[in-house]
């Protein structure tokens, strides 16, 4: 899909990310909620000395935006590019809740999740992932409920005063609200779309990508694994 030429003007699209529904086979995205881009959900603010930072110009980012939905992520994000710095030689640290005693269908859902960070660490990106036994030692955590107000799941983030994300949570419901059990398919597509949100994407207009707001699908889409490829080529922080 083409990019948009033009972004249009909003206000500032903060930290607190998409859930999803599953409805007849489809899982429904909720819009974004505002919460504080550059500090906790506490208000707790985030920060750090950072010297001169490489800016880009919306011309550079738009020159290699073919394929991608770039655009959106921009408008939702008030022109900021916000992703995690390089972590490879130091792998980020993800805890998966295991206190819950998943058992039967639920025991699939943790591999769903690893799955979902192991396909978007696949697409090249400069990040990998490391498990860790304790939510202190992990800069993303990811939690079960049994449910969340219309949606079966929810992502939350936060960066440091330059762009750089720093802290994340990913929220699992394991029923819908009517009752039913969230299937292993289900939550493979709802892991990849909630992982893709904590790693700093945001929606898809189009419903063949796993980031789009009614998620149909359990794979990433060429404009999936593009997009993140060039959010990840990006520096952190606004776009001139």
């Amino acid at each position: 899909m083409s990019p948009r030429q033009s972004l249009p003007v909003i206000g500032r699209a903060f930290t607190m990310a998409a859930a999803v529904l599953v409805v007849a086979g489809m899982f429904d995205c909720a819009p974004f909620t505002p919460s504080t881009r550059n500090g906790s959900l506490d208000g707790t603010v985030f920060s750090r000395s950072a010297g001169p930072r490489i800016r880009v110009s919306l011309n550079d980012v738009m020159s290699g935006a073919s394929g991608t939905y770039i655009d959106r992520l921009l408008a939702d994000r008030d022109s900021t590019i916000e992703r995690w710095p390089a972590h490879v030689g130091d792998p980020l640290r993800v805890w998966i809740d295991s206190s819950a005693g998943l058992g039967g269908v639920l025991a699939g859902y943790p591999a769903a999740v690893r799955f979902a960070f192991a396909q978007w660490a696949a697409v090249g990106i400069p990040l990998r992932f490391a498990y860790v036994a304790a939510p202190d030692d992990a800069e993303i955590r990811v939690h079960w409920t049994d449910h969340l107000a219309r949606k079966t799941g929810s992502t939350t983030w936060r960066t440091d005063q330059a762009g750089d994300l720093t802290d994340g949570d990913i929220t699992f419901a394991t029923h819908i609200s009517d009752g039913r059990l969230v299937d292993g398919r289900g939550m493979r597509a709802i892991a990849l779309h909630e992982v893709g949100h904590a790693l700093g994407l945001s929606h898809s207009l189009n419903g063949e990508d796993v980031m789009a707001p009614l998620v149909r699908v359990d794979t990433l889409s060429d404009a999936d694994r593009n997009t993140i490829k060039l959010l990840y080529s990006l520096p952190s922080g606004p776009v001139r």
